[in-house]
């Protein structure tokens, strides 16, 4: 994993999902790291204003974005009422 080629598959500003969007990727076994993950702390609680990039190992893009297409896409994937 050392010399693999990272790529961002979604970005956020909502801890929340961030923490359903890691225990996804944890649970399939997809190799990620969050980019900017604790910018926030350094002046204090700041939910929602810094952007936290996902990025995963290019080789494991595909089957992350199907993963995480709720997160993505979210109203392309509910059925209308």
């Amino acid at each position: 994993m050392q010399n693999s080629k990272f790529v961002t598959v979604h970005s956020t500003n909502n801890q929340a999902d961030l923490a359903v969007i890691k225990s996804l990727l944890n649970i399939s076994g997809i190799s990620y790291f969050i980019a900017n993950e604790n910018f926030g702390t350094l002046y204090g609680a700041a939910d929602g204003l810094t952007l936290m990039d996902i990025k995963v190992v290019s080789d494991e893009a595909e089957e992350a974005k199907e993963l995480l297409k709720d997160f993505i896409n979210p109203n392309k994937n509910k059925s209308s009422e």
